[in-house]
């Protein structure tokens, strides 16, 4: 329990099926933690220390706690970054054979979060990723729910690396497969029993900003108990994330309206007797006041509409249109999907999409055709082509730069302390015998591969391919968020 729930005596629980869900056409999946305190502040944008700190309480065997977070996000935050943050991660945990990658178009990424397909929307879509790449969490009292301990924890949410016009940097390709790839310990959390919260993503998105928060609050409480109490000053300034400046009267107000517009959907019921919202809140003190909250018809619907869900889920599937544009005819697209693992085919797809349109170093050209190369890949469980990995690494260094160079000057000096000691750490492994072994044992066969494919530079491509595949299988470094996170404590005054 959070210090925004109060238990009341005869609190009517009920043993409620903890995801069930209404007749949807969408799901969206959010981390239960993070739904214990707003990522941002509701009017969004750039904060002056680039950064949100809020706080919550829970109940552990030694007392009370008080969990402190922090979301520092180079690019501010936008109500929108919520949905597409949600949406997309509920797009990839319902697949079968998931793995912390989404590979889908723009068109299709819009079309599963219910947003308008135009021009502009694409921009849109990528400038949200772009804010959500750009942010870490952080959690004092982080509640892991694959050790069922509270924890101090940080990561981010997610990279993302888009495909550009001929592949030469600059324009993003919005014809092409985007690439999502989840943060693998958020992605553990969110896939964790006990971890998520699946929802209704087209409701999500009918709500405005501040009611989409109160509903994920909510729907996680239910399950517990058909009528749920909460600290009106601690949901609205830390649950909801209404400025601290409004004061509680304002607040109170802005909370009322949210009531309202839940109340509109059937979400909220009033209790027994009563008329107005206004008559949920309760006086406890001076400046304090809870507001309780009854549990309205729309959790009480039936599932049969999900079935419809279920007829379509070939053409539905992200991967299908990717395959579609390689050239896999239908009967091939839908035979792929249901006899092979997605990461496979998601792999194979990347591969022969970026010899499609970049026609990367290395790469010789098909033999037959791009379908053919790619369904004799997937069939075979082929290891990708050696050219592959170098391509893949110059790919993430140009998202770094990317990153680094939309990061405010105290982020760019930290991003280019980290750049040196990774590259340090890369060169010590190296030098080691481990390394070197390594490195011996994967020069080898690719100079002998480049020599052949790419007799110009044949020593210079082998050493990229060599590196690349090292970092890729054998090479460990944490990630910025957690090594920012360990520097930062490090340098931190000691009382």
């Amino acid at each position: 329990m959070t210090s925004t729930e109060l238990l009341s005596v005869g609190t009517d629980a009920v043993p409620l099926k903890r995801y069930r869900l209404p007749g949807i056409e969408r799901e969206g999946v959010a981390q239960l933690s993070l739904l214990e305190t707003a990522l941002w502040p509701i009017q969004g944008g750039k904060l002056p220390s680039n950064k949100f700190e809020t706080q919550y309480g829970f109940m552990t065997d030694a007392g009370a706690k008080t969990a402190s977070v922090t979301v520092r996000a180079a690019s501010g935050l936008q109500s929108v970054d919520e949905l597409v943050l949600w949406g997309l991660l509920g797009a990839t945990l319902e697949r079968r054979d998931t793995d912390p990658m989404l590979l889908a178009t723009p068109y299709w990424m819009l079309r599963h979060l219910g947003l308008e397909t135009g021009g502009s929307q694409y921009a849109e879509l990528r400038d949200s990723l772009f804010r959500l790449a750009f942010t870490s969490y952080q959690n004092d009292g982080f509640y892991n729910p694959e050790t069922q301990e509270h924890e101090f924890a940080a990561f981010q949410f997610l990279s993302i690396l888009l495909p550009t016009v001929g592949g030469v940097g600059k324009t993003v390709d919005n014809d092409r497969c985007w690439r999502i790839e989840w943060n693998p310990a958020f992605y553990r959390f969110c896939r964790a029993s006990g971890g998520n919260l699946l929802f209704d993503l087209d409701l999500f998105r009918q709500l405005t900003p501040a009611s989409r928060r109160l509903f994920l609050k909510l729907k996680d409480r239910f399950w517990r108990s058909k009528r749920v109490f909460m600290n009106v000053d601690d949901l609205t300034l830390n649950g909801i994330g209404f400025a601290a400046s409004r004061p509680l009267k304002k607040r109170k107000f802005d909370l009322t309206s949210c009531i309202r517009e839940l109340l509109d959907h059937h979400v909220l019921a009033l209790g027994r007797g009563q008329t107005d919202p206004k008559e949920l809140f309760l006086k406890r003190g001076k400046g304090s006041y809870v507001v309780v909250f009854y549990e309205g018809e729309y959790f009480r619907q039936s599932e049969s509409g999900r079935v419809l869900r279920q007829k379509n889920a070939i053409s539905d599937d992200p991967l299908n249109e990717p395959l579609r544009k390689i050239g896999v005819d239908a009967p091939g697209i839908r035979r792929l999907l249901k006899t092979h693992a997605r990461s496979l085919i998601q792999r194979w797809v990347r591969i022969a999409d970026a010899a499609m349109h970049e026609k990367p170093r290395g790469f010789t050209g098909f033999r037959v055709s791009a379908p053919a190369f790619l369904i004799d890949g997937i069939q075979n469980n082929r290891t990708p082509p050696d050219w592959f990995y170098a391509h893949e690494k110059r790919q993430e260094r140009k998202q770094w730069e990317q990153e680094r160079d939309s990061s405010s000057q105290d982020e760019q000096e930290l991003r280019r302390v980290y750049d040196e000691e990774r590259q340090t750490a890369l060169h010590t492994y190296l030098s080691s015998t481990e390394g070197r072994q390594k490195y011996d044992q994967t020069y080898t066969p690719l100079l002998a591969f480049h020599r052949a494919t790419d007799p110009e530079r044949y020593r210079e491509a082998a050493h990229e391919a060599t590196l690349a595949r090292i970092e890729q299988f054998d090479f460990r470094f944490p990630d910025y968020a957690v090594w920012a996170l360990t520097r930062q404590t490090a340098m931190a005054p000691h009382s």
